[in-house]
């Protein structure tokens, strides 16, 4: 019975000192020894699936590692940076060709493989991100109406939400990288009914951005997008619908009955946009030996009046968080936008239509991206790192060393 007791205490010694360990990285936070590096101490990034680290369909270790957060967090150099660390090849693993469906694993592996988290559970997270996360998921989960949680959700939150996550980090920064996925997920489905209206967008917004303040936390806001629609930019994974008429027009998906409509010819077809998944997917039965005519006034075909709302969209929820970021203090930054403009000049960065010939090594959608056309890579990740760090520095006179 003493022995009995005795381990019992000893265990209980140990419990009660592995939370006193945890409590004391909560509350002792590193204090970087750079220019205004008090507010360093703790970093947490907010957002969805870019800043989760997810690339080429998939998201992993090796991929978590890659996000702007996390290179950021060890840039700024205050207490450790924790992400929800996927065990193995991920969940998905990625692609290694979108084309044959291909992942990392090899055969048998789909998108709908799943190793879980790593047994090695941090005291607390720093990047509390989800793939698929809309505005509203920062704060609430489903199955609350408008909400978009999936496994991820669970598996990197454990039935928390960011913005609970984040206040239970003791956040002393934090970026916010939200909205993408209220205007992407209506373009995908080229539904423009589908996307957040922006009173919803800024009450979302508005209301994670006071968890924030409540911490005492300072943050930076990034506006929403990768490249201006406004500019004309536009993210791989839509192709034009002039490209695809040129195409077919050159035989270039000969010998399969595949025909592209004449609506979708210049100059109506300079503003219409085809996703990958629609497209391919009509040329894969037309290359099974159906005929098939891609129209450019079907959905979910992007016409052009639908092109015009989605930039005009998200100008307005970039004009939302600029006026938020003002009011509370905050620093905000359009940079990765302009950024994503400048690499779209740039030949072979955005690739106007995906090279099938090429496997995930070789960039079917152009250099800046990764292998689903709409995920930076692990390049672009660190050019959007090096330019919110100069945004934080600008805006708060901090002198976070620059990332090599």
């Amino acid at each position: 019975m003493m022995q009995r007791r005795f381990v019992f205490a000893a265990s209980l010694g140990c419990a009660l000192l592995v939370a006193a360990c945890e409590n004391e990285v909560l509350n002792s936070p590193r204090v970087p020894a750079y220019q205004g590096g008090t507010m360093f101490q703790r970093y947490v990034a907010m957002g969805n699936s870019i800043t989760a680290g997810f690339q080429s369909g998939g998201i992993n270790d090796s991929t978590q590692r890659q996000s702007y957060a996390v290179l950021i967090g060890g840039a700024m150099g205050g207490n450790r940076f924790y992400y929800p660390s996927l065990a193995s090849i991920g969940c998905p693993p990625p692609f290694t060709n979108i084309f044959t469906g291909a992942r990392v694993g090899g055969a048998g592996i789909t998108g709908t493989t799943c190793l879980f988290r790593s047994p090695n559970i941090p005291p607390y997270l720093s990047n509390v991100a989800v793939p698929g996360a809309e505005t509203i998921d920062m704060l609430l989960n489903g199955p609350a109406p408008g909400t978009n949680s999936n496994p991820l959700t669970q598996l990197f939150l454990g039935g928390r939400t960011q913005v609970k996550v984040m206040m239970d980090a003791n956040p002393t920064f934090v970026s916010v990288w939200a909205g993408n996925n209220d205007l992407l997920g209506a373009a995908l489905a080229g539904d423009t009914t589908l996307a957040t209206d922006t009173a919803a967008f800024r009450i979302s917004y508005s209301q994670a951005l006071d968890s924030i303040e409540a911490t005492g936390a300072q943050a930076i806001l990034i506006a929403v997008g990768l490249g201006h629609s406004v500019n004309n930019v536009v993210l791989p994974f839509f192709s034009r619908g002039t490209t695809w008429f040129g195409l077919a027009a050159s035989g270039a998906f000969n010998p399969a009955p595949f025909t592209v409509a004449a609506n979708c010819a210049p100059p109506r077809g300079d503003t219409v946009l085809v996703s990958f998944a629609y497209g391919f997917g009509l040329l894969a039965t037309a290359q099974g030996g159906t005929p098939t005519t891609l129209d450019c006034t079907a959905p979910p075909v992007i016409e052009p009046a639908e092109t015009r709302f989605f930039a005009v969209l998200q100008l307005r929820y970039n004009a939302i968080i600029q006026a938020q970021a003002t009011a509370r203090g905050f620093a905000y930054t359009d940079s990765v936008n302009f950024t994503l403009d400048s690499l779209a000049g740039i030949a072979n960065q955005f690739a106007p239509f995906p090279n099938t010939a090429a496997a995930c090594s070789g960039s079917p959608f152009g250099l800046a991206f990764s292998c689903d056309g709409i995920h930076p890579n692990q390049a672009t990740q660190l050019k959007i790192a090096r330019k919110i760090i100069r945004a934080i520095n600008a805006q708060y006179n901090s002198a976070i060393p620059a990332i090599p």
